[in-house]
């Protein structure tokens, strides 16, 4: 294939990285800061610099904020071949695979909405790297009218770039899960970081504090509209962690050593079942069936 990606920071740069390394598929860069598409392009990450015209190309991904996906799809869809892919990356779902699968069928193109579950702490194009996705899982959140096909075709592909674990699922299924598994882990990183112990830290912490607070030094651009995207499923879930600490400061509170040992205890299975869980989950989950 020919593909475009547009926005070249950690995931998109992953990507046409991935692409070069481990396909035969051409790739081109566009973005917003050109500069980083120039740099991209000198170091043969990307195979040309994309410019105004995508007619030429059999699949687009968008990795850019939800709301900058809309608007880089609503500029430039009439200019995309029909039967083309377009597919974004986006940490949040919300109305986007409706509103961009909607406008994508009066052209001709096939939408799909996906989430490659991968990153790091760090963001932009210099920290990307051919092997970030290597075992990682992929979700995709097609629609109802979406083709088997074409989720197979965007499957196949996360597979030669490196996804090993695929989840087919709804958009809005998608958000609530990512408020539990992702947003409000960095949450907690975030609040976690704000005692004034840690100008004291070194020295004193193992893996535990750094395992807890490798992701404070996240993007609070890109994090700012992903936790606002998904206000309601992302306090819903901040309500009950409050509820299981609460549990923690009466039981220390009251000097209650049986409650302490009993939260403890109930930690530890649930994430030993858990553990099972996955070592025993299929390849491929499609939660779409019925």
């Amino acid at each position: 294939m020919k593909i475009l990606v547009a926005g070249l920071g950690l995931i998109g740069g992953s990507i046409c990285k991935a692409i070069h390394t481990y396909t035969d598929h051409a790739v081109y860069g566009w973005n917003r800061t050109k500069t980083v598409a120039e740099k991209a392009f000198a170091e043969h990450v990307i195979d040309g610099i994309a410019g105004e015209d995508c007619s030429a190309y059999d699949m687009m991904i968008v990795s850019l904020y939800p709301d900058l996906t809309k608007k880089w799809v609503r500029k430039y869809i009439d200019t995309m071949q029909k039967n083309a892919i377009v597919l974004d990356v986006t940490g949040v779902k919300g109305n986007l695979p409706e509103e961009m699968t909607a406008l994508c069928r009066e052209y001709g193109v096939h939408y799909l909405s996906t989430h490659p579950m991968a990153g790091k702490e760090r963001a932009g194009f210099d920290v990307s790297d051919e092997n970030l996705f290597q075992g990682a899982n992929f979700i995709m959140t097609p629609l109802e009218e979406t083709p088997k096909a074409i989720i197979a075709q965007v499957q196949n592909f996360a597979h030669q770039i490196g996804f090993r674990k695929f989840v087919i699922t709804t958009p809005e299924m998608h958000d609530k899960m990512i408020a539990y598994t992702s947003q409000l882990a960095h949450v907690v990183s975030s609040s976690y970081v704000q005692s004034p112990e840690i100008q004291f830290e070194s020295g004193f912490s193992g893996g535990s504090f750094q395992d807890m607070t490798r992701i404070a030094t996240m993007n609070e651009d890109m994090w700012t509209e992903l936790f606002m995207e998904n206000r309601e499923g992302l306090l819903y879930e901040l309500n009950i962690l409050i509820q299981h600490l609460q549990e923690y400061q009466k039981a220390l509170t009251e000097n209650d050593r049986d409650a302490v040992y009993a939260l403890i205890r109930d930690g530890r299975l649930r994430k030993e079942q858990n553990l099972q869980n996955r070592r025993n989950s299929p390849t491929v989950i499609d939660l779409t069936k019925k």
